[in-house]
Protein backbone atom coordinates (compact mmCIF):
# COMPACT_ATOMS: atom_id res chain seq x y z
CA UNK A 1 0.00 0.00 0.00
CA UNK A 2 0.97 3.38 -0.89
CA UNK A 3 -0.07 6.96 0.44
CA UNK A 4 -0.25 10.38 -0.48
CA UNK A 5 0.97 11.78 3.01
CA UNK A 6 1.29 15.62 4.25
CA UNK A 7 4.18 16.92 6.95
CA UNK A 8 1.19 19.71 7.16
CA UNK A 9 -1.44 19.41 10.15
CA UNK A 10 -3.92 20.83 8.13
CA UNK A 11 -7.47 22.05 9.93
CA UNK A 12 -9.80 19.96 7.86
CA UNK A 13 -10.77 18.76 5.12
CA UNK A 14 -12.66 20.55 2.24
CA UNK A 15 -14.65 17.87 -0.53
CA UNK A 16 -15.44 19.51 -4.13
CA UNK A 17 -18.31 18.34 -5.45
CA UNK A 18 -18.60 17.92 -9.58
CA UNK A 19 -17.11 20.96 -10.94
CA UNK A 20 -18.34 19.64 -14.73
CA UNK A 21 -15.78 22.53 -16.66
CA UNK A 22 -15.88 22.43 -20.35
CA UNK A 23 -15.12 25.33 -22.64
CA UNK A 24 -18.98 25.61 -24.12
CA UNK A 25 -22.21 27.27 -22.77
CA UNK A 26 -24.62 24.05 -21.70
CA UNK A 27 -27.79 24.05 -21.82
CA UNK A 28 -29.98 26.65 -20.77
CA UNK A 29 -27.16 29.03 -19.69
CA UNK A 30 -26.57 32.60 -20.53
CA UNK A 31 -23.36 33.25 -18.64
CA UNK A 32 -19.91 33.07 -19.48
CA UNK A 33 -20.49 29.17 -18.22
CA UNK A 34 -16.70 28.30 -19.05
CA UNK A 35 -15.24 31.02 -17.07
CA UNK A 36 -17.73 31.01 -14.51
CA UNK A 37 -17.36 27.64 -13.70
CA UNK A 38 -13.33 27.56 -13.69
CA UNK A 39 -13.88 30.65 -10.98
CA UNK A 40 -15.52 28.09 -9.05
CA UNK A 41 -13.38 25.54 -8.87
CA UNK A 42 -10.90 28.35 -8.45
CA UNK A 43 -12.46 29.89 -5.47
CA UNK A 44 -12.72 26.01 -3.81
CA UNK A 45 -9.16 25.79 -4.03
CA UNK A 46 -8.10 29.34 -2.80
CA UNK A 47 -10.68 28.77 0.22
CA UNK A 48 -9.40 25.58 1.02
CA UNK A 49 -5.35 27.00 1.32
CA UNK A 50 -6.81 30.19 3.38
CA UNK A 51 -8.36 27.72 5.71
CA UNK A 52 -5.94 25.59 5.73
CA UNK A 53 -8.03 22.62 4.36
CA UNK A 54 -6.86 19.96 2.20
CA UNK A 55 -9.01 20.11 -0.50
CA UNK A 56 -10.64 16.91 -2.29
CA UNK A 57 -12.10 16.30 -5.67
CA UNK A 58 -14.80 13.95 -6.02
CA UNK A 59 -15.18 13.90 -9.88
CA UNK A 60 -16.54 14.88 -12.67
CA UNK A 61 -14.10 17.87 -13.24
CA UNK A 62 -14.75 17.89 -16.90
CA UNK A 63 -17.80 17.49 -18.33
CA UNK A 64 -16.41 15.89 -21.77
CA UNK A 65 -14.15 13.35 -21.31
CA UNK A 66 -12.04 13.83 -24.05
CA UNK A 67 -11.65 17.14 -26.77
CA UNK A 68 -10.54 19.80 -24.23
CA UNK A 69 -9.17 22.58 -26.11
CA UNK A 70 -5.25 23.27 -24.31
CA UNK A 71 -6.86 26.79 -22.84
CA UNK A 72 -8.52 24.47 -19.98
CA UNK A 73 -6.68 21.95 -19.38
CA UNK A 74 -3.53 25.02 -18.95
CA UNK A 75 -6.10 27.14 -16.67
CA UNK A 76 -6.73 23.77 -14.34
CA UNK A 77 -2.90 23.28 -14.23
CA UNK A 78 -2.45 26.98 -13.46
CA UNK A 79 -5.14 26.85 -10.61
CA UNK A 80 -3.79 23.44 -8.52
CA UNK A 81 -0.24 24.41 -6.67
CA UNK A 82 -0.15 21.19 -4.93
CA UNK A 83 -1.43 17.65 -5.89
CA UNK A 84 -5.10 17.46 -5.49
CA UNK A 85 -6.37 14.48 -3.85
CA UNK A 86 -9.33 13.04 -6.55
CA UNK A 87 -11.01 10.49 -7.47
CA UNK A 88 -12.51 10.47 -11.68
CA UNK A 89 -16.11 10.20 -12.43
CA UNK A 90 -18.43 8.80 -15.01
CA UNK A 91 -18.19 12.07 -16.89
CA UNK A 92 -14.09 12.29 -16.73
CA UNK A 93 -13.57 9.19 -18.91
CA UNK A 94 -15.22 7.97 -22.40
CA UNK A 95 -15.10 4.35 -20.97
CA UNK A 96 -15.91 2.98 -17.50
CA UNK A 97 -12.13 3.00 -16.86
CA UNK A 98 -9.01 5.57 -17.42
CA UNK A 99 -7.65 5.62 -20.71
CA UNK A 100 -4.40 7.44 -22.04
CA UNK A 101 -7.10 9.75 -24.10
CA UNK A 102 -8.87 10.83 -21.39
CA UNK A 103 -8.29 14.86 -20.57
CA UNK A 104 -7.74 13.84 -17.06
CA UNK A 105 -4.94 11.42 -17.64
CA UNK A 106 -2.83 14.45 -18.16
CA UNK A 107 -3.60 16.02 -14.59
CA UNK A 108 -2.96 12.20 -13.14
CA UNK A 109 0.24 12.02 -15.28
CA UNK A 110 1.10 15.03 -14.50
CA UNK A 111 1.07 15.19 -10.79
CA UNK A 112 -1.68 17.93 -10.20
CA UNK A 113 -4.29 15.32 -9.35
CA UNK A 114 -3.01 12.34 -6.78
CA UNK A 115 -5.55 9.19 -7.40
CA UNK A 116 -6.75 8.36 -4.00
CA UNK A 117 -8.36 4.37 -3.53
CA UNK A 118 -8.41 1.55 -1.25
CA UNK A 119 -4.43 0.70 -2.51
CA UNK A 120 -2.84 4.40 -2.04
CA UNK A 121 -4.88 6.50 0.02
CA UNK A 122 -4.47 10.02 1.42
CA UNK A 123 -2.89 10.24 4.75
CA UNK A 124 -2.39 13.25 6.95
CA UNK A 125 -3.74 14.55 10.39
CA UNK A 126 -5.99 17.32 10.87
CA UNK A 127 -5.38 19.16 14.23
CA UNK A 128 -3.21 16.32 15.31
CA UNK A 129 -5.57 13.75 14.84
CA UNK A 130 -4.43 10.85 12.29
CA UNK A 131 -7.02 10.90 8.93
CA UNK A 132 -6.98 8.84 6.03
CA UNK A 133 -8.86 9.31 3.25
CA UNK A 134 -9.25 6.07 0.51
CA UNK A 135 -11.62 6.58 -2.48
CA UNK A 136 -13.79 4.32 -5.16
CA UNK A 137 -13.72 5.45 -8.92
CA UNK A 138 -16.66 5.43 -11.27
CA UNK A 139 -17.54 2.11 -12.49
CA UNK A 140 -15.55 0.03 -9.34
CA UNK A 141 -17.51 -1.04 -6.09
CA UNK A 142 -17.41 0.34 -3.03
CA UNK A 143 -15.42 -1.91 -0.33
CA UNK A 144 -17.62 -3.64 2.27
CA UNK A 145 -14.66 -2.75 4.49
CA UNK A 146 -11.84 -1.34 5.13
CA UNK A 147 -8.96 -2.24 7.30
CA UNK A 148 -5.87 0.14 7.28
CA UNK A 149 -2.82 -1.44 6.64
CA UNK A 150 -0.18 1.42 8.00
CA UNK A 151 -1.95 1.25 11.64
CA UNK A 152 -5.20 2.88 13.42
CA UNK A 153 -6.60 5.97 12.67
CA UNK A 154 -8.74 8.23 14.63
CA UNK A 155 -11.03 8.72 11.21
CA UNK A 156 -11.46 6.81 8.07
CA UNK A 157 -13.01 8.74 4.98
CA UNK A 158 -14.03 7.28 1.49
CA UNK A 159 -15.08 9.49 -1.78
CA UNK A 160 -17.02 7.81 -3.88
CA UNK A 161 -19.05 8.50 -7.26
CA UNK A 162 -21.90 6.80 -7.59
CA UNK A 163 -25.61 6.57 -7.69
CA UNK A 164 -26.61 5.87 -3.69
CA UNK A 165 -30.10 5.10 -2.41
CA UNK A 166 -30.45 8.58 -1.02
CA UNK A 167 -33.81 9.60 -0.41
CA UNK A 168 -34.03 12.52 -2.22
CA UNK A 169 -32.48 10.36 -5.08
CA UNK A 170 -34.38 7.09 -5.23
CA UNK A 171 -35.48 7.42 -8.88
CA UNK A 172 -31.52 6.25 -9.83
CA UNK A 173 -29.97 4.90 -6.70
CA UNK A 174 -28.51 1.65 -7.36
CA UNK A 175 -26.78 1.19 -4.01
CA UNK A 176 -28.35 1.10 -0.56
CA UNK A 177 -26.54 2.98 2.31
CA UNK A 178 -25.01 0.21 4.88
CA UNK A 179 -22.58 0.15 8.01
CA UNK A 180 -19.16 -0.22 6.51
CA UNK A 181 -16.50 -1.45 9.17
CA UNK A 182 -13.27 0.38 8.78
CA UNK A 183 -14.69 3.68 7.31
CA UNK A 184 -16.53 6.80 8.99
CA UNK A 185 -17.65 8.62 6.83
CA UNK A 186 -18.89 8.46 3.00
CA UNK A 187 -18.54 11.59 0.78
CA UNK A 188 -20.56 10.74 -2.41
CA UNK A 189 -20.30 13.01 -5.63
CA UNK A 190 -22.33 12.46 -8.55
CA UNK A 191 -25.73 13.16 -7.63
CA UNK A 192 -25.92 17.29 -8.40
CA UNK A 193 -28.37 17.60 -5.66
CA UNK A 194 -27.00 18.62 -1.40
CA UNK A 195 -29.35 15.51 0.34
CA UNK A 196 -29.67 14.83 4.12
CA UNK A 197 -26.80 12.49 5.65
CA UNK A 198 -28.01 9.24 6.25
CA UNK A 199 -26.20 6.71 9.14
CA UNK A 200 -25.84 3.11 9.36
CA UNK A 201 -24.19 2.06 12.47
CA UNK A 202 -20.93 3.51 12.32
CA UNK A 203 -20.69 4.50 8.88
CA UNK A 204 -22.37 8.11 7.72
CA UNK A 205 -23.21 8.62 4.25
CA UNK A 206 -23.06 12.13 3.30
CA UNK A 207 -24.24 13.59 -0.71
CA UNK A 208 -21.96 17.13 -1.38
CA UNK A 209 -23.84 17.90 -4.26
CA UNK A 210 -22.01 20.14 -7.20
CA UNK A 211 -20.59 23.29 -7.24
CA UNK A 212 -22.08 24.26 -10.83
CA UNK A 213 -25.70 24.28 -11.96
CA UNK A 214 -25.66 22.99 -15.64
CA UNK A 215 -29.45 21.84 -16.00
CA UNK A 216 -32.65 24.31 -15.56
CA UNK A 217 -34.87 22.70 -13.49
CA UNK A 218 -36.91 23.01 -10.20
CA UNK A 219 -33.97 20.56 -7.85
CA UNK A 220 -31.46 23.35 -9.68
CA UNK A 221 -33.68 25.89 -9.36
CA UNK A 222 -33.32 24.71 -5.34
CA UNK A 223 -29.72 23.66 -4.61
CA UNK A 224 -27.13 25.98 -3.24
CA UNK A 225 -23.32 25.28 -4.31
CA UNK A 226 -21.43 24.63 -1.47
CA UNK A 227 -18.39 22.58 -0.63
CA UNK A 228 -18.68 20.09 2.91
CA UNK A 229 -16.22 21.06 5.04
CA UNK A 230 -14.67 18.46 7.52
CA UNK A 231 -13.23 19.66 10.60
CA UNK A 232 -13.14 17.97 14.68
CA UNK A 233 -16.07 18.93 16.55
CA UNK A 234 -14.27 20.63 19.11
CA UNK A 235 -12.57 23.26 17.17
CA UNK A 236 -16.31 24.69 16.38
CA UNK A 237 -16.93 27.71 18.06
CA UNK A 238 -20.15 27.20 20.17
CA UNK A 239 -22.29 29.70 18.05
CA UNK A 240 -21.75 27.76 15.14
CA UNK A 241 -23.11 25.17 14.43
CA UNK A 242 -25.79 25.95 11.62
CA UNK A 243 -26.19 23.89 8.76
CA UNK A 244 -23.68 21.32 10.21
CA UNK A 245 -23.82 17.30 10.42
CA UNK A 246 -21.98 16.47 13.76
CA UNK A 247 -21.28 11.86 14.27
CA UNK A 248 -18.34 10.41 16.26
CA UNK A 249 -15.93 8.58 14.63
CA UNK A 250 -15.75 4.44 15.66
CA UNK A 251 -12.72 5.63 17.43
CA UNK A 252 -14.90 8.18 19.74
CA UNK A 253 -14.03 11.31 18.26
CA UNK A 254 -16.26 13.65 17.19
CA UNK A 255 -16.20 15.22 13.99
CA UNK A 256 -18.69 17.89 12.74
CA UNK A 257 -19.31 18.85 8.34
CA UNK A 258 -20.30 22.23 7.53
CA UNK A 259 -21.20 23.32 4.14
CA UNK A 260 -19.53 26.79 2.63
CA UNK A 261 -21.46 28.27 0.17
CA UNK A 262 -19.69 29.13 -3.36
CA UNK A 263 -20.52 32.34 -4.58
CA UNK A 264 -22.79 32.05 -7.34
CA UNK A 265 -25.56 33.93 -9.31
CA UNK A 266 -29.42 33.85 -9.01
CA UNK A 267 -30.84 31.37 -10.26
CA UNK A 268 -32.72 33.53 -13.14
CA UNK A 269 -29.79 35.55 -13.86
CA UNK A 270 -28.24 32.44 -15.44
CA UNK A 271 -30.56 30.86 -16.80
CA UNK A 272 -32.76 31.55 -19.92
CA UNK A 273 -36.27 31.57 -18.64
CA UNK A 274 -38.79 28.40 -20.43
CA UNK A 275 -40.07 28.78 -23.83
CA UNK A 276 -43.39 29.05 -23.49
CA UNK A 277 -45.32 28.29 -26.52
CA UNK A 278 -47.07 30.46 -29.17
CA UNK A 279 -49.44 28.29 -30.39
CA UNK A 280 -52.86 29.71 -31.84
CA UNK A 281 -55.82 28.62 -33.64
CA UNK A 282 -54.49 29.22 -37.10
CA UNK A 283 -52.39 26.06 -37.04
CA UNK A 284 -50.24 23.98 -34.75
CA UNK A 285 -47.59 25.11 -36.83
CA UNK A 286 -47.40 28.63 -36.19
CA UNK A 287 -46.70 28.00 -32.27
CA UNK A 288 -44.15 25.82 -33.32
CA UNK A 289 -42.12 28.30 -35.27
CA UNK A 290 -42.26 31.14 -32.81
CA UNK A 291 -41.05 29.26 -30.30
CA UNK A 292 -38.36 27.73 -32.05
CA UNK A 293 -37.68 31.64 -33.31
CA UNK A 294 -37.44 32.66 -29.00
CA UNK A 295 -34.73 29.36 -29.14
CA UNK A 296 -32.47 30.59 -32.04
CA UNK A 297 -32.67 33.97 -29.95
CA UNK A 298 -31.37 32.66 -27.51
CA UNK A 299 -28.94 29.59 -28.45
CA UNK A 300 -26.73 28.02 -26.36
CA UNK A 301 -23.41 26.10 -27.67
CA UNK A 302 -24.60 22.99 -26.67
CA UNK A 303 -28.16 22.99 -28.26
CA UNK A 304 -29.66 21.42 -25.17
CA UNK A 305 -32.41 23.63 -25.22
CA UNK A 306 -33.36 23.01 -28.68
CA UNK A 307 -33.27 19.25 -28.10
CA UNK A 308 -35.23 19.41 -24.93
CA UNK A 309 -37.82 21.29 -26.77
CA UNK A 310 -38.38 19.39 -29.59
CA UNK A 311 -38.75 16.00 -27.77
CA UNK A 312 -41.69 17.44 -25.35
CA UNK A 313 -43.53 19.08 -28.84
CA UNK A 314 -42.95 16.76 -31.64
CA UNK A 315 -45.75 14.47 -31.11
CA UNK A 316 -47.98 17.04 -33.08
CA UNK A 317 -46.39 15.30 -36.24
CA UNK A 318 -46.57 12.20 -37.73
CA UNK A 319 -43.59 10.34 -36.93
CA UNK A 320 -41.40 10.12 -40.25
CA UNK A 321 -41.23 13.95 -39.55
CA UNK A 322 -40.72 14.14 -36.31
CA UNK A 323 -37.75 11.68 -36.87
CA UNK A 324 -36.34 14.16 -39.72
CA UNK A 325 -36.68 16.89 -37.82
CA UNK A 326 -34.51 15.44 -34.25
CA UNK A 327 -32.12 14.31 -37.34
CA UNK A 328 -31.50 17.56 -38.67
CA UNK A 329 -31.50 19.20 -35.06
CA UNK A 330 -28.50 16.61 -34.43
CA UNK A 331 -26.44 17.14 -37.18
CA UNK A 332 -27.05 21.11 -36.60
CA UNK A 333 -25.57 20.82 -32.79
CA UNK A 334 -23.41 17.90 -32.73
CA UNK A 335 -25.33 16.51 -30.27
CA UNK A 336 -26.89 13.32 -29.10
CA UNK A 337 -30.15 14.50 -28.30
CA UNK A 338 -30.83 11.42 -26.27
CA UNK A 339 -27.52 12.31 -24.08
CA UNK A 340 -28.91 14.19 -21.16
CA UNK A 341 -28.01 14.36 -16.99
CA UNK A 342 -30.32 12.42 -15.42
CA UNK A 343 -28.80 14.10 -11.77
CA UNK A 344 -30.82 15.95 -12.18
Amino acid sequence: MSDHSTSIDVRGLLFIGDPHLEARVPGFRKDDYPDVALQKFRWCLQYAREQQLQPILLGDLFQLPQDNPNWLLSAIIESIDEPLPAIYGNHDVRENSLKPNDSIHILFAGGHLKHVSAESPWTGTVVGRRVVVGGTTWGDRIPKEFTNDAGPADLVVWVTHHDIFIPGYEEAGRIRPGELPGIDLIVNGHIHRRLQPVSKGGTHWVTAGNITRRARSDASREHIPAVPCLIPASDVPADDASDAFAFEAQGGQRWQIQWKTVPHEPFDAVFHPDVESEESDEGRGSGFIADLRQLTARRTDSGAGLNEYLKQHLDQFEAPVAAEIMRLAAEVTSEDPDNHNRDL
